[in-house]
């Protein structure tokens, strides 16, 4: 899997906030209707926080928004306001990245999945224990597999595809 991985960049819509991630070049991403995914629109797949770097001035250029618990990290860009990355509650060595602030070129497959973040608990019985349970692909099994449950954050799955999902090419 590893020949799979491509260093992605990206950011906000004014470009004072940049960043660069390593990561497959074919991603599973999720689509949350939970309150603070559906009003941002955003659609994202996870990394692990050592794949993920902010440039240059990026980080002066942040403001976050928490709610709840406050642990997880709503960064956006305190000048244009988009959020194109952010830390979650329940994977706080993880990056939620912004499919949408990607820079175009190095996504070569997304698999975009629903996921009923209004509802937490029976959607990550549909859709992620079974697979915890032993019940997945090799291929799965040899991708990471990171869930975030609290504060409205979803579950997520790097790397393989996996059924139920719309594909799509880019």
């Amino acid at each position: 899997m590893e020949s799979d991985m491509v260093m992605h960049h990206g950011g906000c819509h004014c470009r004072r906030v940049r960043w660069r991630v390593q990561a497959p070049s074919s991603v599973v991403a999720w689509n949350c209707n939970c309150s603070v995914c559906s009003m941002r629109g955003i659609i994202q797949f996870m990394v692990p926080s050592e794949k993920f770097e902010l440039l240059g001035d990026s980080k002066e250029c942040l403001t976050t928004y928490t709610f709840g618990t406050h642990t997880a990290k709503h960064t956006f860009c305190k000048f244009c306001g988009i959020t194109s990355f952010y830390v979650s509650r329940a994977f706080p060595d993880g990056v939620s990245i912004s499919l949408k602030c990607v820079d175009p070129g190095t996504l070569t497959h997304v698999e975009i999945k629903d996921f009923d973040g209004r509802n937490w608990e029976s959607s990550y019985e549909r859709e992620f224990a079974p697979r915890s349970q032993g019940a997945v692909s090799t291929e799965l099994e040899e991708t990471e597999a990171l869930v975030d449950d609290i504060d409205g954050d979803m579950p997520v799955v790097i790397g393989a595809a996996v059924s139920n999902g719309i594909s799509s090419e880019i």
